[in-house]
């Protein structure tokens, strides 16, 4: 079992707990790590949390999460780059993302969901900072766009699984019309 879990966890006054560390609720205030009264340093606990990172980050965005997790968290890519996180570690806000992302009831789902959604976003954004990032987004256009497209997929989803089940029957049908002449085309010929 892995020393390091990220996970929903009760918040404490100060900092975020982002999960445990050997069993024992893990809190990050400012750039230190505390289990209990312990400081842990970022180079003792670098690949633990690239681990941590890299099972929940697998959870909710699949094997190629780099990119996907800087988009959704709005941070460059080379942050979420395995031997950064060993490193430097994360934002905290993207540690408690992931902990609660890789707990929801259907995380790959989820992962799905918010790169669609960011992808509106996108065009939805209203002012940007230097580096490019949303600096304003119309929220309710965004979310009207969202939805739509969800109404859309699910719609789509359902005329697949219509046209499926007619496909299924009509090639039960054709079998079904053509056993009998099928079966008796391979009879063998006989001199009589």
């Amino acid at each position: 079992m892995p020393r390091l879990i990220l996970r929903p966890m009760p918040q404490p006054p100060q900092g975020a707990c982002i999960g445990t560390f050997d069993g024992e609720p893990l809190t990050l205030v400012g750039r230190d790590y505390l289990v209990g009264d312990r400081v842990i340093a970022q180079a003792d606990i670098g690949e633990d949390l690239v681990e941590a990172v890299d099972d929940a980050a697998t959870r909710v965005l699949g094997h190629e999460w780099v990119t996907g997790l800087a988009r959704l968290m709005q941070i460059n890519r080379r942050s979420t780059s395995k031997d950064r996180i060993a490193k430097s570690g994360l934002p905290e806000y993207t540690l408690l993302f992931l902990g609660e992302a890789a707990a929801h009831a259907h995380p790959r789902a989820l992962g799905h969901a918010l790169l669609c959604a960011v992808e509106l976003q996108e065009a939805y954004t209203t002012a940007t900072h230097k580096s490019g990032r949303p600096a304003a987004v119309d929220i309710v256009e965004r979310n009207l766009a969202t939805a739509a497209t969800y109404r859309r997929a699910l719609h789509v989803l359902d005329e697949v699984l219509a046209e499926r089940e007619a496909f299924r029957r009509r090639r039960e049908a054709a079998e079904a019309e053509w056993s009998g002449p099928r079966d008796s085309w391979r009879q063998p010929l006989t001199d009589e």
